[in-house]
């Protein structure tokens, strides 16, 4: 198990993610903010093509298409398959900002059987 959303983390999503299809037309960088953790706010940034996830990274994006912005509770809750992402956004408790075909793409993508099993192997890679 590694520490939540620390380098060794994302590059573990970053492996069990690997190979998910999501909508031909998602294509560009997405950034995840968390508030309100133990260690502070922290961010990850996505970079898809073609509905592949080419790279997950720690850190902000040079210049996202989206922004996702969650609490550390609600971020935990999407990852451990408790909470919908689609259900956060509609409930206002995942913020979005920039270009909403990404985000509504992105949204497609995470209600698919294969992104819900892809949660389901990371929610055992975290430990605290």
């Amino acid at each position: 198990m590694t520490a939540w959303l620390s380098d060794e983390w994302v590059d573990a999503v970053a492996g069990e993610l690997a190979g998910l299809e999501g909508p031909s037309s998602l294509t560009g960088s997405v950034q995840v903010e968390v508030t309100g953790g133990p260690d502070g706010d922290r961010g990850v940034h996505a970079e898809l093509d073609g509905g592949r996830l080419v790279a997950l990274r720690p850190g902000p994006a040079p210049s996202p298409d989206a922004v996702l912005t969650l609490t550390d509770a609600d971020a935990r809750a999407v990852v451990d398959g408790q909470l919908d992402p689609a259900v956060a956004f509609m409930q206002g408790r995942m913020k979005v900002a920039g270009d909403m075909a990404v985000v509504l793409d992105l949204l497609v993508l995470s209600g698919s059987e294969a992104a819900r099993a892809g949660r389901a192997r990371v929610a055992g890679l975290t430990a605290g």
